[in-house]
Order: structure tokens, then sequence, then C-alpha cells
């Protein structure tokens, strides 16, 4: 599950940036290697970003303010959820563990 959610997390940033029109980085390699150093980049700057919110990347050119903004809306509206699926888990668990 946590996959599917990152996985889904991560292609909306991405849908988002090239629908913008902001999907390229600065650096000019051209051709197959702007594409791979573009991916990348994004994806380590975004996966940075869900984790640890640093502020510098509400930059333009990184994030954008509205996406951070939208990033830290979902992950803490998400914590409820993890703590719930993860309860359901650890019950099923106990209850399997039980009737052995």
């Amino acid at each position: 599950m946590i996959f599917a959610y990152i996985g889904a997390d991560l292609a909306l940033y991405f849908i988002v940036k090239i629908l913008r029109g902001d999907f390229w980085y600065w650096m000019p390699f051209g051709g197959l290697a702007e594409v791979f150093s573009s991916s990348f980049i994004r994806l380590i700057v975004k996966t940075l970003t869900d984790f640890t919110l640093i502020v510098q990347f509400r930059h333009p050119n990184e994030i954008g303010g509205a996406y951070w903004t939208f990033g830290l809306f979902l992950t803490t509206a998400s914590l409820p959820f993890a703590i719930s699926v993860y309860g359901q888990k650890v019950g099923k668990d106990m209850v399997y563990e039980e009737a052995m």
C-alpha cells in the first residue's frame, strides 16, 4: 500500500510539472540525458521535500509554493489513515498469533 501511495503522489507531481511546462530541469544536457536528469532530480527533490519539508524547495523552479503547501496538507491528512491501516494490520496479526 505504501508503494501505491508514494507512486500515486509522485505521478501526480510529475503530471502537474509536465502540464505546467516546468518539468525540464535547468541543466541543458540535451536528448535522453536531459530527460533522465530532469526525472531523477525532480524525483530526489520531491522525495526530500516530502520527508523533510525543506522550506527552500517552495521556490517556483523546484516544487513551488502551492504544491509544497498541498504536500504539507496531504502528508498531515494521510497520517490518521496510515495509523488506522497499521492498527488493522497489527490487529489481524495478533488474532492470528493467538489462534496458534
